[in-house]
């Protein structure tokens, strides 16, 4: 298993030249969702907290779970 598939590599290259696009294609989701919400007349701070938090779902950074340093055995 030192070389990856055919498929694998075909994979690869089409998530990387995809995903300019699909992050298009989400972004133009995102406005027509904040759209509907402005013709339908909710307040402008609901509209504005709908945007912050589909924003931070989106660009939010999973971040790994730091080891468990520096811990006594029944403490971990």
């Amino acid at each position: 298993m030192d070389k990856l598939p055919t498929w694998a590599w075909w994979t690869i290259a089409g998530g990387i030249l995809l995903s300019p696009v699909i992050a298009f294609l989400l972004a133009v989701l995102v406005e027509i969702v904040i759209g509907c919400l402005v013709q339908g007349g909710l307040p402008a701070i609901l509209i504005l907290t709908v945007a912050v938090i589909s924003g931070r779902l989106l660009m939010r950074k999973r971040w790994p779970r730091l080891p468990a340093r520096n811990l006594l055995g029944d403490q971990a």
